[in-house]
């Protein structure tokens, strides 16, 4: 009967069919009431089969919260159905992550279906909200960038999610919260939307009503997330957040903090975990602000730093009634804050913070009364006392953090660098500082690195960073030292004393950080400074200690085995010939003592060690040491950057040949120049000088010459005034001869004339007695004798008259070979006058263009003489250093032999004593002898000589 009912039974129905039949009759009903009975059905099956449900009515789900939004019953079971396939449950044989991302991709394939959620923020139906709210989250978790994209594009999307953290109900307003903090860590436009939405006032007002940071819950570390998000690395949020007064409503927190803290009831242990949590993250959003390099951090310090914000910041971190994690932030913050801002770095070295030990109680020491009663002290005195005192290593982080301040405080100003180093150095001469010195720490004779081994390694960082890229810094601490030398005491340099304590902490096995902590500083302070190289270098042990330190250190200590190696590297690096360790020999030593191989490989060891590979990586304070118990911090981050940017340069220093030397152009000074060029400038230098020599030899001889000349003028000028007189006395010779010889010619002429006058009268009288003689000899010879007398007259009558022709024509010759000779005459002295002129003028011209040569050749000399000179006085200055320390090592030889002579003349002095015994014990012998007593052979072999000696003695005396 039963199988009969069974087999007339209808067929049971499985899950899957059941799905299917609410999928169609959701798709197909028109009554609201049969769509909602449908989806409570497919509600049912949501957790168990979510694949099943989805992909049948994930679609008429999305519909119906568009069709039905006006009924908040359905539109409720809707969305917790659609909950349910965003989590499923475990156990469900469908659950998996692939359904959540499709899913996701339903929704935001088309806009509509986020502007439909994001309707439903308008409705202030409780479950509305809240579901809606919930279903963005989820959305957004499958797909961050896509649902973002919705929420931007959607109408008044991002207002209408931002207006929901006005919600009173607390579940809602927190589930906004949650949704805005996946939303906005990526997108900087949708970050800028919130932000203009009001969200900074909105998020502080939940802050406070939820009982600010010391009361708030995970709700108030969620809206602290929210203000990270909307303000990271966005200037146009941070200039909002400035400029709507947020900056006060923080600082109020701050202060509300430390009153809650400070105040007589304290803080309930229950609550001191999210309080802490709360400061950390509040902290972090200071911290936003202020990145170093970014254009708006100056902006952001100032506007802190006005409203109070440093003030507070330091008042929770010399509070000791907080944990050492949140004074340690507190203190990275407040570096924060000053870094690189000169004004607010000087204004913060006048700040003052109460004074008291670890347990909080004040102290009244050299303190300032504050108005509370509380002592105060000078902010960097309290960050030194921090960071410089010794504390437990679970204190590390606090140490850390006042040094990061102490740095931040002087970082980047030259002034306040060169005080602060100043500073130390009067309190290491001085040896009674009330502030602990790092000098002191560092170079302090009875310090115990073994207890407290980040005390050192805290005062090295911080002179690192005081020296660190600093000429004028390292110049003042290389003239630190100890010893006077007056008094015939060994000086010691400040590098010596770093160098030798170095030796010893590696040679006893000191703790690790301590070694690394003085190979950062020596590498810091020597890099780009043969100064401080020469001064290691003085100390020649220092080599050898660094080479065993390199290659016997290897194993237990590779960290300060590889940075002996970079030391070194440096070492050679800035080296030079005339250094105390010469150039090539340090080579040598490198390369026979340590070998090219055994360099590189150290020093790639040192680069791939973690703790250098991985230092930005690694939290700043890792896991104890099991062994030693202590943090694991080795390294600063300037120090990494340093070692990470000349790595190349100092591992193939190995490989530079020795004769070519580093030019290094420190403080406006070359230090360091090519051996080469040392040589081509000592040699260009002689040749200067030679130069100069010859010149002013040149000079002086041009200027006899120029006196010679000047007297060969002088005496050319008086020779042409002697010929031009004497040529003028010649003209005037010439015209007085010339003229005596006309008249002279003239009287011959009037002489002649007369003598002809008178031979024509003689012989008239002649001739008229011959006549009157032959008128009686004959008268008929007489016309023939008158017709010769004719002829005779006419003869004597044409000689005369050629005679005077002649004459005439010879004077006239005469005239013009004179009056020739005078016109040559004037036109040689024309010609020798202007001659002269020209010559002079030359001669001037000459004069003066030698002039000019000799004034530019001579400054040029000058000049060169002077480089030549200042060139020659640094390397006297030199040459007195090194006199100064061949000086000083032959007044310890000296010392030496004095001190051998005093031991030679004390052995003399013992020798003598010792002769005196043995003459007495030889007596006492005889004496026992005498008196019967056994003596040894030893004893009578010295009795018999002592007796033959004594009978020697006596024949002496008889004798």
């Amino acid at each position: 009967m039963l199988r009969i009912l069974e087999s007339q039974a209808p067929t049971k129905q499985t899950a899957t069919d059941t799905i299917s039949t609410l999928s169609s009759r959701l798709q197909t009903a028109t009554l609201l009431e049969d769509r909602r009975a449908a989806i409570l059905g497919l509600r049912s099956f949501a957790k168990l089969y979510p694949a099943s449900v989805a992909s049948g009515a994930l679609r008429e789900l999305i519909s119906s919260l568009r069709k039905d939004g006006e009924d908040a019953d359905t539109i409720k079971v809707v969305l917790e159905t659609l909950l349910m396939l965003f989590a499923p449950d475990e156990s469900s044989p469908e659950a998996s992550e692939e359904i959540s991302l499709w899913l996701a991709d339903e929704f935001t394939q088309r806009q509509d279906n986020i502007t439909v959620l994001l309707d439903l923020l308008e409705s202030r139906d409780f479950y509305s909200r809240l579901y809606s709210l919930q279903l963005t989250s989820y959305i957004s978790s499958a797909r961050p960038e896509r649902t973002q994209e919705c929420i931007f594009s959607a109408p008044l999307g991002v207002s209408r999610l931002v207006a929901t953290l006005d919600d009173s109900r607390d579940a809602v307003r927190n589930e906004a919260l949650v949704l805005l903090v996946a939303l906005t860590p990526s997108s900087t436009d949708l970050q800028k939307v919130v932000a203009f939405e009001n969200a900074f006032d909105r998020v502080f007002n939940i802050i406070e009503t939820e009982g600010g940071l010391t009361l708030g819950s995970t709700v108030v570390q969620d809206c602290l997330s929210l203000l990270a998000n909307l303000l990271k690395l966005n200037e146009t949020n941070q200039s909002v957040f400035r400029e709507s007064g947020c900056v006060a409503k923080l600082e109020r927190l701050l202060a509300e903090a430390s009153n809650e803290e400070e105040s007589d009831e304290g803080v309930a242990d229950w609550s001191k975990p999210q309080r802490d949590m709360n400061l950390w993250g509040i902290l972090a959003v200071l911290q936003l602000f202020l990145i170093q390099g970014s254009k708006g951090t100056p902006v952001n310090q100032t506007t802190f730093w006005q409203r109070g914000v440093v003030q507070q910041v330091l008042r929770l971190a010399f509070n000791h009634k907080l944990a050492a994690d949140i004074r340690s932030k507190c203190l990275n913050t407040c570096a924060d804050l000053v870094h690189g801002n000169h004004a607010l770095q000087e204004k913060f070295g006048d700040l003052s913070v109460p004074k008291s030990n670890a347990t909080g109680d004040a102290r009244l020491a050299n303190g300032h009364p504050t108005p509370n009663g509380i002592q105060s002290q000078n902010v960097i005195e309290a960050m030194l006392r921090t960071s410089l005192e010794p504390a437990p290593s679970s204190h590390l982080n606090v140490r850390l953090g006042a040094s990061e301040c102490v740095k931040a405080f002087f970082a980047g100003h030259s002034g306040i660098r060169t005080h602060v180093l100043r500073r130390a150095i009067d309190g290491y001469k001085n040896g009674d500082d009330d502030v602990p010195n790092l000098l002191l720490v560092l170079l302090g004779q009875g310090n115990d690195p073994g207890s407290d081994p980040y005390r050192q390694w805290i005062a090295a960082t911080l002179l690192f960073h005081l020296l660190y890229d600093n000429p004028e810094a390292k110049s003042m601490a290389i003239g630190i030292s100890e010893g006077d030398a007056e008094s015939g005491e060994e000086v010691v340099t400040c590098i010596q004393l770093l160098a030798g304590t170095l030796m010893t902490c590696i040679q006893r096995n000191k703790d690790t950080r301590i070694s690394v902590a003085y190979l950062m500083l020596l590498a810091g302070w020597l890099f780009e400074d043969p100064d401080a190289v020469n001064d290691l270098l003085g100390e020649a042990s220092s080599v050898q200690g660094l080479i065993n330190a390199a290659k016997h250190a290897s194993n237990s200590a590779p960290l300060a085995s590889g940075l002996s190696v970079f030391l070194l590297g440096i070492v050679y690096e800035f080296s030079s010939k005339d250094s105390p360790v010469p150039r090539k020999t340090l080579h040598g030593l490198l390369v026979e003592r340590l070998g090219r191989d055994q360099y590189i490989d150290k020093l790639n060891r040192l680069r791939e060690n973690p703790l250098v590979r991985d230092f930005e990586v690694l939290s700043p304070l890792s896991e104890p040491d099991p062994e030693g118990g202590l943090p694991e911090v080795y390294f600063d981050q300037i120090f990494i950057d340093f070692f990470r940017d000349n790595f190349r340069r100092i591992i193939r220093a190995i490989d530079r040949d020795p004769g070519i030397e580093i030019s290094v152009i420190s403080n406006g000074v070359e230090k360091g120049i090519s051996r080469e060029l040392v040589d081509s400038l000592r040699a260009e230098n002689e040749d200067l000088s030679q130069s100069k020599r010859k010149l002013e030899e040149a000079s002086l001889l041009s200027a006899r010459k120029l006196e010679q000349a000047e007297l060969d003028l002088k005496k050319t000028r008086e020779s042409w005034t002697v010929d031009a007189g004497r040529i003028k006395q010649i003209n005037e010779s010439l015209q007085r001869n010339h003229e005596e010889e006309l008249q002279q010619l003239r009287q011959e002429i009037q002489n002649l004339n007369k003598q002809h006058e008178g031979q024509l009268q003689g012989m008239q009288a002649q001739h008229e007695g011959d006549l009157q003689t032959r008128e009686e000899q004959s008268a008929s010879s007489r016309n023939e004798l008158l017709r010769q007398h004719q002829e005779q007259l006419n003869s004597i009558d044409l000689e005369l008259k050629q005679w005077k022709n002649e004459n005439d024509r010879k004077a006239a010759k005469t005239r013009e070979r004179y009056e020739a000779e005078i016109a040559d005459l004037k036109a040689t002295n024309d010609g020798l006058s202007t001659q002269l002129e020209k010559a002079n003028k030359d001669h001037i011209m000459d004069l003066q263009t030698a002039h000019d040569e000799y004034n530019s050749r001579e400054s040029t000399l000058t000049a060169r003489a002077k480089r030549a000179e200042e060139k020659a006085e640094e390397a006297e200055e030199r040459f007195r250093a090194c006199q100064s320390d061949i000086n000083a090592l032959e007044s310890n030889k000296q010392e030496l032999e004095q001190a051998r002579k005093d031991v030679q003349t004390e052995l003399d002095d013992l020798l003598i004593v010792f002769g005196d015994l043995e003459a007495k014990r030889s007596k006492d012998k005889k004496a026992l002898k005498a008196l019967g007593a056994e003596v040894s052979e030893g004893e009578d072999e010295d009795d018999d000589q002592g007796g033959a000696d004594s009978d020697e003695a006596e024949g002496s005396d008889v004798d």
